[in-house]
């Protein structure tokens, strides 16, 4: 089966307006709508332009200044942030796997090609998670087998809240929170959202 494409995945995804979790609601329009954005990010470390996009702006409007990134491509993906968050004169701290992190990891992301891997990073970022870390896995729709591992990291033990941008997944360890799973688009652009959103009132007819 083949990847879901982008349009596809924009044809059933909405903006902070078709959310009706009040968590995510604000998560979505502080970290996408209302806060700071990259400029001149270029494609590394096998993260698109996109998926650095989106960590860079979730590690720097949500304050996720406490990073853990585990994977067999985690020196890169470190490297990439590293020299985003120069760019922008953005701090981060990055941890060591082999230590728990001081109050809890503000996020981690996971690099991997399969859903085995990715679930044993994810379980070891549960390890040092509080009720508001985030967990990021890029490239969740580049293959098959990376959809696969995403539905399977949907339904992990832990897991409450998912938020499929299309080129990251963010997944988050809220006790307390009903399970929701939500599909949403990171940015905003007039004339494409006018468009989806009129396709959504045509459904209530």
């Amino acid at each position: 089966m083949k990847p879901q494409t982008y349009n596809s995945f924009l044809w059933n995804s909405v903006s902070d307006h078709g959310l009706h979790s009040p968590f995510v609601y604000s998560f979505v329009s502080s970290t996408f709508y209302e806060g700071r954005k990259p400029k001149n990010v270029k494609a590394a470390a096998g993260l698109d332009r996109h998926a650095l996009e989106t960590l860079y702006k979730v590690i720097t409007n949500r304050k996720a200044f406490k990073l853990l990134v585990l994977g067999n491509e985690a020196p890169a993906v470190t490297e990439a942030i590293r020299e985003v968050a120069g760019q922008e004169n953005g701090q981060v701290w990055f941890f060591s796997e082999l230590a728990s992190v001081p109050g809890g990891l503000d996020m981690a992301i996971l690099t991997g090609k399969g859903a085995e891997s990715l679930l044993e990073q994810l379980q070891r970022a549960h390890q040092d998670s509080n009720n508001n870390t985030i967990v990021a896995v890029p490239n969740i729709h580049t293959t098959p087998f990376m959809e696969a591992a995403w539905a399977q990291i949907k339904n992990a033990p832990n897991v409450t809240v998912t938020i499929d941008t299309y080129h990251v997944g963010l997944v988050f360890f809220r006790k307390g929170q009903a399970n929701q799973h939500f599909a949403v688009r990171p940015d905003k652009r007039v004339l494409r959202d006018a468009l989806l959103g009129a396709k959504n009132l045509w459904g209530l007819f």
